[in-house]
C-alpha cells in the first residue's frame, strides 16, 4: 500500500486562513477512537492520529520555489480538504491545487468544507465551490457533497467529523457514535459523575454572547459545546439512563427556549433552537412521552416556519422544515392518529417537491422525494384497509425517484445503496399483497446492488453487513416459494458474513444477536427438510448464547424478545414432530408466557399476533385446548386483521379455520395460496395433513 508523508492537504484562499488554521489544529489534535484504530477503512488501516496535515501558507513560508514545493506536497498527501467560500471559488490558486491533486488519480479523496457563501446562490460571486469541483471530466456540471461548517448547516462540530470520516475512509455514523461515546465519558468525568443542568444552561448563555464578546479560542470552545449539546443531546441523555435527569434537563432547556422571541434573534440562532427542540422531542419519544414529543417537534416546526417566512427561497431551511413535518407526523402515527399523520407526511412530501422546484436536478433534494413517498407508504400500510394499494403506489414512486437520482449521479455509492434499500422495501410491500413473483424480482435486484457495493469496497464492513441482510431477505422469501436450495445457500452465506464481523468486534451485541438468529433460521430450514435430530441439536446448542445476549438489555428490547419467542415456538414444534411431547409442552408454555408479556407491552404488534395464532394452533394439536378460551387472550379472538393480505396471514387464517371446524373455508384459502405459488413448508405440511392440498413435487 502506498505511503504518504501527509494525511491531508488543506487548500484554501488567503482570506480563509483563519478557517484553515482551525481545521489543521482540529485534525492534528483529533485522536481516533481506540476501537477503530487498526480496522480497515476505505483507504487502508485506520491510524491513531491524522497528523501531519499540510497547510501551505504556513508550511511553505520559507520555500524558494513555491510551485514545485506545492506539487511535491500534493503528491505526498493522501487526501485533500478544500475550504470552500466565495474567495476560494474565485481563487485560481485553489483551482490549480485541486486540479493537480485530481490529476494524481485521487479525485475520490477530495473533501469539501463550506465556510461561507451558498452553492446555489443566484449571484455567481456568492457561490462557494471552486469551478474544478463542479465540473466533471467530460465538461458536464455536478455539485460535490460537502461538509457545511456554517451555523445553519452542519455546524463546526459535525462538519469536522464529516471531514475526519472521509479522511479515515469510514461511515460518519460509525465515527460519530464512537466520538459521542468518548466525549460523553469526558463530560461525565468533568461533572463528577452527574449531568448538571446549570452547565447546559451556561452553554446556552455563552452561545448567546460569545459571537460578539469572547476571544477567538473561547468562541470556538462555546461553539463546540453548543454543537455537542445540539448534535448529541439525545445520545448523551440516553446513556445516562436516569429519567429524572432527562426530564429535568429537558425542562430547563425548554424553559430557556420559550423565553426567546423569534423576531429578536438571528437566523443562525433560530436554526440552532429548532434543532434543540427536535432533540428534546426525540428524548421525550424515548421516554414514551408522546404529548411532550409532539409539543417539542411542533415548536421546532414553528421556528422553521418563521425561518422560511424570512427566507422563502433558502433550500436548506425548506429541507429542515420538511424533516420537522416528518417528526410531527411520526408522533401522530405512534398515537394512531392516521388523519393528522397523513397531513404532516403529505406536508413533508410537499416541501420535498418545493425543494426540487427551487433546485431542479439536485440529487440530494430528489432523494427527499423518495424518502417522503416511502414514509407515506409506511403510514398507509400501517393504517390498513385500502391503504395497502396506495402504499404500493407510493413505494413504486419512491423507487422511480431513486432511479432518477442514479441517472444524475451514477457513481454515487450512497445513492446506489439507497436504491437497493428502497427495492427491498418494495419487495416487502409486494409481499403485503402476496405478490411473490414481484417480491422475488425486487429482492434479487436489491441483492445485486448490495453485492456490487460490497465488492467495490471490500474493506467496508457496513456494506458487508448490508449484503448479509440482503441475503437474509432473499432467503426468507425463497422459503415462502419453497426453494430450499436457494434459501439455505443464502442464509448460510449471511450467517458466515455476520459471524466474521462479530468475531472482529466481540463487544458488538447487535452483530452477535444477528449472527445467532441466522444460525437459528438455518436449523429451522433443516427441520423443514425433515432433518429433525440435526435441527434440534443445533437449536439447543445456540439457546444459551441467545439468552445471554437477551440478558444484556433485559425486556426493554421487544424486537429481540419477539425473536426469542419465535425460537421457542419453532423448538416446540420440532419437539412435537419428533414425538417428544414433554419438551414440546414446556417450550410452548414458555413461548405463550413471553408472547403474552409482549402483547401487553405492545398490543398492536402484528408479529406477536401472528405468533400467538401459530401457538394457538400448535397447542390445539397437542392438547385439543383453545388458547383463546383463556381470559388473558380473549380480546385477540383468534381473528387476523381483515386488511392483512399477506400470504403468511392467509396461511394463519387457514389454520384458525381448521381449528374452528370451518374446513370448506380452509380449503378455499389453501387453494388460493397454492395458486399464488405459496409453498412455505409449514403451510404445505398442515394443509396436506388435513387433506386440503398436495405438497409440492
Amino acid at each position: 500500500m502506498e505511503s504518504f508523508q501527509y494525511k491531508a492537504f488543506i487548500s484554501y484562499s488567503h482570506q480563509d486562513k483563519g478557517w484553515a488554521a482551525w481545521l489543521q489544529r482540529a485534525l492534528e489534535r483529533y485522536r481516533v477512537p481506540k476501537r477503530l484504530v487498526g480496522a480497515e477503512g476505505a483507504l487502508g488501516p485506520i491510524p491513531r492520529r491524522l497528523a501531519p496535515v499540510f497547510r501551505d501558507r504556513e508550511d511553505l513560508s520559507s520555500a524558494s520555489d513555491l510551485s514545485m514545493s506545492v506539487k511535491a506536497s500534493l503528491e505526498a498527501s493522501e487526501t485533500m480538504v478544500v475550504i470552500c467560500s466565495p474567495a476560494a471559488a474565485s481563487s485560481a490558486w485553489v483551482n490549480e491545487e485541486v486540479s493537480y491533486f485530481q490529476g494524481l488519480g485521487r479525485a475520490d479523496r477530495v473533501f469539501a468544507l463550506i465556510v461561507a457563501g451558498d452553492p446555489q446562490a443566484p449571484d455567481p460571486a456568492e457561490r462557494c465551490f471552486p469551478s474544478v469541483l463542479t465540473t466533471n471530466a467530460d465538461g458536464t456540471s455536478r455539485e460535490p457533497l460537502a461538509a457545511d461548517a456554517r451555523a445553519w448547516g452542519d455546524g463546526k462540530l459535525l462538519a469536522k467529523l464529516k471531514i475526519i470520516a472521509g479522511i479515515l475512509g469510514i461511515r460518519l455514523d460509525e465515527l460519530r457514535r464512537r466520538d459521542m461515546q468518548r466525549r460523553h465519558r469526558m463530560w461525565m468525568l468533568s461533572m463528577g459523575g452527574a449531568l448538571s443542568i446549570a452547565v447546559v444552561m451556561t452553554v446556552l448563555a455563552i452561545a448567546a454572547i460569545s459571537a460578539r464578546e469572547a476571544a477567538e479560542n473561547r468562541r470556538e470552545h462555546a461553539e463546540n459545546l453548543v454543537g455537542y449539546m445540539v448534535g448529541d443531546l439525545k445520545t448523551k441523555l440516553d446513556e445516562v439512563g436516569r429519567l429524572d435527569i432527562l426530564e429535568g434537563l429537558g425542562g430547563q432547556v425548554e424553559e430557556y427556549l420559550q423565553t426567546l422571541n423569534p423576531d429578536e434573534v438571528t437566523d443562525e440562532s433560530l436554526i440552532q433552537q429548532a434543532r434543540v427542540w427536535r432533540q428534546l422531542g426525540e428524548v421525550k419519544m424515548d421516554q414514551a412521552d408522546l404529548p411532550g414529543a409532539l409539543e417539542a417537534f411542533t415548536a421546532s416546526r414553528d421556528i422553521l416556519l418563521e425561518l422560511h417566512r424570512r427566507n422563502p427561497v433558502v433550500a436548506q431551511f425548506i429541507y429542515e422544515l420538511g424533516n420537522a413535518e416528518f417528526w410531527v407526523g411520526y408522533v401522530y402515527l405512534e398515537n394512531g392518529d392516521f388523519d393528522r399523520a397523513g397531513k404532516a407526511l403529505n406536508d413533508y412530501l410537499a416541501w420535498a417537491y418545493r425543494l426540487n422546484e427551487l433546485e431542479p436536478g439536485n440529487p440530494e433534494w430528489l432523494i427527499e422525494k423518495s424518502y417522503a413517498h416511502s414514509n407515506l407508504a409506511a403510514m398507509l400500510h400501517r393504517r390498513g384497509g385500502d391503504g395497502v394499494d396506495s402504499a404500493l403506489l407510493h413505494i413504486e414512486q419512491a423507487v422511480e425517484y431513486n432511479r432518477q437520482v442514479l441517472e444524475i449521479a451514477p457513481e454515487n455509492s450512497a445513492f446506489l445503496s439507497e436504491y437497493g434499500e428502497t427495492l427491498a422495501w418494495l419487495s416487502d410491500v409486494q409481499l403485503l399483497e402476496c405478490d411473490l413473483g414481484g417480491a422475488l424480482r425486487s429482492r434479487q435486484d436489491s441483492l445485486e446492488i448490495a453485492r456490487r457495493l460490497m465488492e467495490a469496497s471490500p474493506g467496508n464492513n457496513h456494506y458487508r453487513s448490508r449484503y448479509a441482510f440482503a441475503l437474509t431477505g432473499l432467503s426468507n422469501l425463497a422459503v415462502q416459494i419453497g426453494l430450499f436450495g436457494m434459501a439455505t445457500e443464502n442464509m448460510v452465506a449471511a450467517r458466515d458474513i455476520l459471524g466474521q464481523l462479530s468475531l472482529r468486534d466481540p463487544s458488538n451485541v447487535d452483530l452477535r444477536f444477528e449472527y445467532l438468529m441466522r444460525e437459528f433460521w438455518i436449523y429451522k430450514l433443516l427441520a423443514e427438510q425433515d432433518r429433525l435430530e440435526e435441527a434440534m441439536s443445533g437449536m439447543q446448542g445456540i439457546g444459551q448464547a441467545i439468552e445471554e445476549v437477551l440478558q444484556t438489555e433485559g425486556f426493554s428490547n421487544h424486537r429481540r424478545y419477539a425473536s426469542w419467542a419465535s425460537y421457542l415456538l419453532v423448538r416446540a414444534e420440532i419437539a412435537w414432530r419428533r414425538g417428544d411431547a414433554g419438551s414440546a409442552a414446556a417450550d410452548l408454555d414458555r413461548t405463550i408466557t413471553h408472547l403474552y408479556r409482549l402483547w401487553q407491552a405492545d398490543s398492536a404488534g402484528t408479529p406477536i399476533t401472528t405468533m400467538l395464532n401459530e401457538a394457538r394452533f400448535l397447542l390445539w394439536q397437542q392438547t385439543g385446548r383453545d388458547l383463546y378460551s383463556d381470559d388473558r387472550f380473549a380480546s385477540i379472538g383468534g381473528a387476523d386483521d381483515a386488511s392483512d393480505r399477506t400470504c403468511e396471514a392467509s396461511a394463519n387464517h387457514m389454520r384458525q379455520a381448521i381449528l374452528t371446524g370451518q374446513m370448506d373455508l380452509a380449503g378455499e384459502i389453501a387453494a388460493s395460496l397454492l395458486g399464488k405459488g405459496y409453498y412455505e413448508p409449514g403451510f404445505i405440511r398442515v394443509c396436506s395433513q388435513y387433506g386440503l392440498c398436495q405438497a409440492k413435487d
